[in-house]
């Protein structure tokens, strides 16, 4: 669902979410055509503060967050493996013809395992990095307590534009059943990190 509003009587805002197929595809195809946004705003907002009340829930979010990054981690594995190979097989080519004498297309094969070298070397570099910050981001049950633990104190003092700023750091999607009518909250991996230092900082503000 995405966000929209309309205004009634010149000045009267209301807020709601409207479901995406509906918009595309025809209300029809959309259970639930729209929700006011203020009640599932307050839903996702109460959700963050259970968290920290309910050992259960706490749990099974950083299973959750976990399973989420140990599988972008085993992606970066799987291709990590592939191009170490590709890099591989392009070095013992690349010895191959300096081994022998050269002509014309052994030069131009040359040139061709050396660009196929350095773009490899390139992503290389790349997923190294991507799998340090991934593993950053891995969120302990500290982290997410220490989060939680400045969110009661700071929200309501937050403007809505910023309020809004402090849950799009930790909520990565909301999904909204219509014919269950029940709400699964997605986290960000790195969100508690994230708001933690946000709400310190509006505090320390304040």
């Amino acid at each position: 669902m995405i966000h929209s509003h309309t205004t009634k009587d010149g000045n009267k805002r209301y807020r709601y979410y409207v479901c995406v197929n509906a918009q595309k595809r025809g209300w029809h195809n959309c259970p639930s055509r729209s929700i006011p946004a203020a009640e599932i705003e307050r839903f996702v907002v109460d959700q963050v503060r259970s968290i920290a009340r309910e050992p259960e829930l706490l749990g099974t979010t950083l299973g959750a967050l976990r399973q989420q990054i140990d599988s972008e981690l085993d992606e970066l594995r799987k291709e990590r493996d592939g191009i170490e190979r590709d890099l591989e097989s392009a070095n013992a080519g690349m010895r191959a013809i300096v081994s022998a004498p050269l002509d014309s297309q052994s030069s131009a094969r040359q040139a061709d395992l050396l660009d196929r070298i350095q773009t490899d070397e390139r992503r290389l570099t790349e997923i190294r990095e991507a799998t340090f910050r991934l593993r950053s981001e891995l969120v302990t049950e500290q982290d997410v307590k220490d989060a939680l633990q400045e969110f009661d104190p700071v929200w309501e003092s937050l403007s809505p534009r910023e309020q809004a700023r402090v849950l799009a750091l930790l909520v990565e999607r909301v999904d909204y059943d219509g014919n269950a009518g029940t709400v699964a909250v997605s986290f960000r991996p790195l969100g508690f990190k994230e708001i933690a230092k946000e709400l310190e900082l509006e505090e320390t503000a304040a």
